[in-house]
């Protein structure tokens, strides 16, 4: 069983986290920085860090002093998430941000997605990631295009563009349950789990 160490001083959290990994995850609870790095000098094989933003007073300081620790896979998590400070914080090298009352099977999904090699960020912050840093799609067609219908290309392009599913959904004027039915079929033919990672798939 994969091993995740919840990083966290908000017992709320704690218990959140726990209660949402129980029987999927072993789980190592720690408070503070000086417990987190002892406690990482001690483990050589490869662990998800969940940490959480808001127990420390400066996180690029604990973003810093976790560089030496290459086993280590980091996710931050903010009960208050907010997009441009996190998009500053994924060129430090995080694999993941998310509220962090994130719901059990959102959270779930998120540790498979990673596990899997994939950036899990929370919807507003794909949005804006796309639109900031991925500019320069210049729409040459991807390998996987072909296999698309003609309406999973539209709304493949509209993903590329950063439109949120609400926005294809009024775009293309059909149901928003319909454009999630789309999106699964493209991230299946195009195989990737992420809006991020379908886009770069046209530059």
């Amino acid at each position: 069983m994969k091993k995740i160490i919840l990083f966290t001083n908000m017992t709320s959290i704690k218990k959140h986290w726990q209660n949402a990994l129980y029987g999927k995850y072993l789980t190592v609870s720690v408070d503070n920085l000086n417990a987190l790095t002892n406690y990482l000098k001690t483990t050589k094989e490869d662990v998800i860090l969940m940490f959480d933003e808001l127990s420390v007073s400066d996180i690029d300081d604990a973003l810093l002093k976790l560089e030496p620790y290459h086993n280590v896979t980091i996710l931050i998590f903010n009960s208050l998430p907010e997009v441009h400070h996190a998009a500053t914080l994924l060129k430090k090298g995080i694999k993941g941000y998310e509220n962090a009352y994130i719901a059990k099977e959102n959270l779930l999904k998120m540790l498979k997605g990673v596990e899997d090699g994939y950036r899990w960020l929370f919807t507003d912050l794909t949005h804006f990631v796309i639109n900031h840093y991925i500019q320069t799609i210049d729409k040459n067609e991807p390998d996987f295009m072909h296999l698309l219908t003609q309406k999973e290309k539209d709304i493949a392009l509209m993903i590329a563009d950063g439109y949120s599913n609400k926005e294809i959904a009024q775009q293309s004027k059909i149901a928003l349950s319909t454009v999630k039915g789309h999106v699964s079929h493209i991230f299946e033919k195009a195989d990737v789990s992420d809006r991020i990672s379908l886009a770069l798939k046209f530059k």
